[in-house]
C-alpha cells in the first residue's frame, strides 16, 4: 500500500514536470512558463536580458524584472494582466508604451532610471488597479499631475505607490492641489507617497483624495504642522495613516550625491481650464480666520495613527480631536520621537486601547494627560525618563483614570522608588513591567490587581521583598499561575533574608522566570546560585545557632509577663473596675461636694436581687418601706434610663447607706448580680473605712454555702439573716420586722447626723 502511494506521487510530480515544460510562452526558453491558480505565466528575471522576448497571448502575467531594459517593450502578450518591469534600466514612458496592452491590472515599473512619464500614458489603461512607479528618484512628484490627469475616469484603480520619487538630498517639497486633483472621483484606496522629502500639503490636497481612500502612508518626509491638518476629516473612509520617520537620518550613499536630480522642472501645464479654475477657488482661504486652539475633525473609520521614529523636538500639548459618529480609532504609534513632556489631556481618545510612547525622552506626564484614554488597555512607556515625575506622584494621579489598562511597561526610566498609591487604580492590570530600573525596594500594594499575572522587576537595585509583599502575590497567585522575573537583582543570603529565601524556593503558583540566573551574596562576599542545592542548608546552619535561643528567650519573656501580668489583673479585678467607674463618676460632677454632706445618702439601702425573685423583692421593699418609712433602690424602678448597667450599679451603691443582697442559685449564676455583691465588698474596703455595709439575705436554704471561698469572711461574721424556710406567718413577720430595723437602726443614726450638722430629710 504505501509503495502505491509513493508510486502515485511521483506521477503527479512527473506530470506537474512535464506540463511546465512543455507550456510554449515566450521566444526565449530560458522563461519559466507555469500556470498560477489557472493563469499562464512568464517567469524571465535575472536573465540579463537587453530586450524582451515576445510571448504567446495565453500568457497573463509576465515577470522581466531585475534585467537591463532600456526600452519599455512592445512585443508582450496583448492580454497581459499583470507585468513587472522593476529593476531595470528603463528611462521614459510615453503614451505608447501601454496602449496595447488594455487589459493590464497590476503594474510595476519600480527601481528603474525613469526620468518621465508622458502625459496620456495610462489613457487607456483603465482597468489598472494596483500601479507602483516606486524608487525613481529622477522623476519627482511633479509625475503626480500626469499620472492622476490620465487615472481621473478609472474606476478599477486602488493601489497607486508614489514612494521614493524624490532624490535623498535636496529640497524639501510641497504636494500641491493639482498634482492629485484627477484621483478625486477614482475608488482609489490606497496612497503611498513616503520618501519623497515632502515638507507640506497644500490646503485642499486632503480634501480632494478621493472619499474611498482608507490607507495613506506619508512616512519618512519631512512633515511640518500645518492648516491641512484639519482636513483629516474629509477622508470620510481612512482607516490608517503613517506619518512616521518624519526628518530621520540617511545613512550616505555614493549614488545619493552623484545622482543628477530633476528637481528644477517646470511646473506641470498639462492642467485643463477647468481645473485650474477649481484650483484657483479660495474655498480654503476661510481656514486662516479660524482661531489658534481648533477641533480636529477625524474620520469615524480612521483605526490606527503611526506617528514614530520622527526628529520632532516637541511637547504634546492640550488637543482636541472629534469624529464624525462613533470612532474606531484603536492604536497610538508615537514611539521613537523626542517628546519631552506629555501634558495634554488629548481630547477625543476614548476609543483607543493601545498607545505606545516609548523611547520618547520623556520627562514629565500631567496627571491631566491620560484623563480620555479611559479604555486604554496597553501603555508602553518604556525607555523614558519619568523616574523622578513618577516616584513624585504621591496621590497616583498620573493613571488614575486607567481603569481598563491591562498592561504597562516602565522599562529603563531610571525609576529608584514607586510611591504606594501609583497605581491604585489599575484594577484590570494583568502585565507590569518594571525591569532594568533602579529600584531598591519593591512594596506597592498589589492585592487589589486580582488578574496580575506578569511582573517583571528583573534587573534593578532589589536585595530581599518584604513579608507584606511576599504575602500579597502569594494571595494575587491563589487561584493563578503568576510569574515573576527577579533575574539581575543584588539579593543578600543572611539570617535577615532566610523567610524571603525560603519563599522563593517553596512557592507553589509563582513562576519564577529564568531562576537558574538568579543570585545572590553570602555573608562573606561570595556568590551564589539559588539554584545551588546547598543554599539552604548553609543559611539555616548559619542562622540556626542564635535564632533558636532568641525566640526560646523571646517566648519565655512574654510568658512570664503574660502569667504576671494576668495575676494582678485577676487578683485586683474588682478593685480595679470600682477604681474606675468611681473615678468616672467623680469626673461627671463638676462641682465638688461640701466635706459636711459627703455621708449624705440618697437611699437607705439598695436591694440586689436575681430577675427570677423580682416578686417577692417587689413585695417586700413595697412593706418596708411602708412600715418602716425606709427609702430603697431597686435596679427596675430606680435606675436612670440612658445610663450603663455598670454606672447606674455603681451609683446605687454608692449613694446608698447599705447594700442588700438576696441571695438564691440563680443570684449567684447572674452575672450581673455578682457584678453588684462584688462592687458593694470594694465600696465597704474602699470607701466606708472598712465599715460593713453589705447585708445578705438568704432566701434559699444552703443558699450561703454556694457563695464564692472570698466570701467566706460575711458567712462567719452572721452578716445575713435567712428567711424563714417554713413560710409561716408570724416567723416571716418576723424576718421582715427585724430587716427593717436593721436598716431603721441604720437610718436613725443617719438623721441624728443629719440633725447635727443642720440638715433636713
Amino acid at each position: 500500500m504505501n509503495f502505491e502511494v509513493i508510486e502515485l506521487g511521483l506521477l503527479v510530480i512527473f506530470a506537474t514536470v512535464v506540463l511546465v515544460i512543455s507550456l510554449d510562452c515566450s521566444s526565449n526558453k530560458q522563461c519559466v512558463c507555469q500556470k498560477i491558480k489557472g493563469e499562464l505565466w512568464a517567469i524571465c528575471e535575472n536573465l540579463d536580458l537587453i530586450s524582451a522576448p515576445s510571448f504567446s497571448n495565453e500568457v497573463i502575467g509576465i515577470s522581466l524584472a531585475n534585467n537591463r531594459l532600456s526600452n519599455f517593450p512592445t512585443n508582450l502578450s496583448l492580454n497581459v494582466a499583470y507585468l513587472d518591469v522593476s529593476r531595470n534600466w528603463l528611462r521614459i514612458v510615453d503614451r505608447r508604451s501601454l496602449e496595447k496592452y488594455s487589459f493590464l491590472r497590476n503594474l510595476s515599473i519600480s527601481k528603474n532610471s525613469l526620468q518621465m512619464i508622458e502625459l496620456d500614458s495610462f489613457h487607456n489603461s483603465s482597468n489598472i488597479v494596483h500601479l507602483d512607479i516606486s524608487s525613481n528618484q529622477e522623476l519627482t512628484l511633479e509625475v503626480l499631475a500626469n499620472i492622476s490627469s490620465d487615472l481621473r475616469s478609472s474606476t478599477s484603480v486602488r493601489v497607486l505607490n508614489f514612494e521614493n520619487l524624490q532624490c535623498t538630498y535636496g529640497v524639501s517639497f510641497i504636494v500641491k492641489r493639482y498634482h492629485l486633483i484627477g484621483l478625486k472621483h477614482t475608488l482609489l484606496e490606497e496612497l503611498n507617497l513616503a520618501s519623497n522629502r515632502i515638507n507640506s500639503l497644500e490646503a485642499g490636497v486632503l480634501s480632494d483624495l478621493p472619499k474611498s481612500l482608507k490607507h495613506l502612508n506619508l512616512a519618512n518626509n519631512r512633515l511640518s504642522f500645518g492648516i491641512y491638518l484639519v482636513e483629516f476629516g474629509d477622508l470620510s473612509n481612512i482607516v490608517t495613516v503613517n506619518a512616521s520617520f518624519q526628518s530621520s537620518f540617511h545613512q550616505l550613499k555614493v549614488e545619493d550625491i552623484v545622482m543628477s536630480c530633476n528637481d528644477t522642472r517646470p511646473v506641470c501645464a498639462t492642467l485643463s481650464e477647468n481645473q485650474h479654475r477649481y484650483l484657483r477657488s479660495n474655498r480654503w482661504s476661510t481656514l486662516l480666520l479660524r482661531p489658534k486652539n481648533i477641533t480636529i475633525l477625524l474620520p469615524s473609520t480612521l483605526q490606527s495613527v503611526y506617528f514614530h521614529d520622527n526628529m520632532y523636538k516637541m511637547t504634546l500639548q492640550d488637543f482636541s480631536f472629534k469624529f464624525i459618529s462613533k470612532p474606531a480609532l484603536s492604536k497610538l504609534y508615537l514611539q521613537n520621537n523626542i517628546i519631552y513632556e506629555l501634558n495634554g489631556p488629548i481630547v477625543g481618545m476614548k476609543s483607543v486601547f493601545h498607545a505606545d510612547f516609548s523611547n520618547n525622552f520623556c520627562r514629565y506626564i500631567s496627571p491631566r494627560f491620560f484623563e480620555d484614554f479611559r479604555n486604554l488597555s496597553h501603555l508602553d512607556l518604556s525607555y523614558n525618563a519619568l523616574g523622578e515625575n513618577l516616584e513624585n506622584d504621591v496621590d497616583g494621579k498620573i493613571f488614575q483614570n486607567l481603569s481598563m489598562l491591562t498592561s504597562l511597561n516602565l522599562t529603563r526610566n531610571r525609576i529608584l522608588r514607586l510611591p504606594a498609591k501609583i497605581f491604585q487604580n489599575l484594577l484590570q492590570l494583568e502585565n507590569l513591567n518594571l525591569s532594568y530600573n533602579s529600584l531598591g525596594e519593591f512594596k506597592l500594594p498589589i492585592s487589589h490587581m486580582v488578574n496580575l499575572s506578569y511582573i517583571d522587576l528583573s534587573d534593578n537595585q532589589l536585595s530581599t521583598m518584604n513579608k507584606e509583599t511576599r504575602n500579597m502575590l502569594d494571595a494575587v497567585s491563589q487561584e493563578k499561575i503568576v510569574y515573576l522575573n527577579l533575574k539581575g537583582n543584588n539579593f543578600r543570603c543572611n539570617c535577615g533574608n532566610l523567610k524571603f529565601v525560603k519563599w522563593v524556593l517553596n512557592s507553589k503558583n509563582l513562576v519564577f522566570l529564568h531562576f537558574d540566573d538568579y543570585t545572590c551574596i553570602l555573608s562573606n562576599s561570595t556568590n551564589i546560585r539559588f539554584s545551588n542545592i546547598r543554599l539552604l542548608q548553609l543559611l539555616e546552619k548559619q542562622c540556626s545557632s542564635y535564632t533558636l535561643i532568641i525566640v526560646i528567650m523571646t517566648a519565655l519573656t512574654f510568658v512570664v509577663l503574660t502569667i504576671t501580668i494576668s495575676r494582678i489583673l485577676y487578683r485586683y479585678r474588682w478593685k480595679l473596675r470600682y477604681m474606675y467607674y468611681v473615678a468616672r463618676e467623680k469626673y461627671k460632677n463638676s462641682e465638688k461636694k461640701p466635706d459636711a454632706l459627703e455621708n449624705l445618702y440618697h437611699f437607705d439601702a439598695f436591694v440586689s436581687y436575681a430577675e427570677k425573685d423580682r416578686t417577692f423583692v417587689i413585695d417586700l421593699v413595697k412593706r418596708l418601706e411602708e412600715e418602716f418609712n425606709l427609702r430603697l433602690c431597686i435596679h427596675h424602678r430606680d435606675f436612670i434610663p440612658g445610663t450603663g448597667i455598670a454606672d447606674n450599679i455603681t451609683n446605687a451603691i454608692h449613694n446608698s447607706r447599705k447594700t442588700v443582697c438576696v441571695i438564691t442559685s440563680d443570684f449567684l449564676q447572674s452575672y450581673w448580680c455578682m457584678f453588684e455583691l462584688n462592687m458593694a465588698r470594694m465600696e465597704a474596703i474602699y470607701s466606708r473605712n472598712g465599715e460593713n455595709v453589705l447585708l445578705l439575705v438568704a432566701l434559699e436554704k444552703d443558699a450561703m454555702k454556694k457563695l464564692p471561698f472570698s466570701f467566706m469572711d460575711l458567712i462567719e461574721s452572721k452578716s445575713y439573716i435567712e428567711f424563714p424556710e417554713s413560710g409561716d406567718k408570724d416567723e416571716v413577720t418576723a424576718f421582715r420586722s427585724n430587716l427593717g430595723d436593721t436598716l431603721r437602726s441604720c437610718d436613725n443614726e443617719f438623721r441624728s447626723l443629719s440633725a447635727e450638722i443642720g440638715v433636713g430629710d
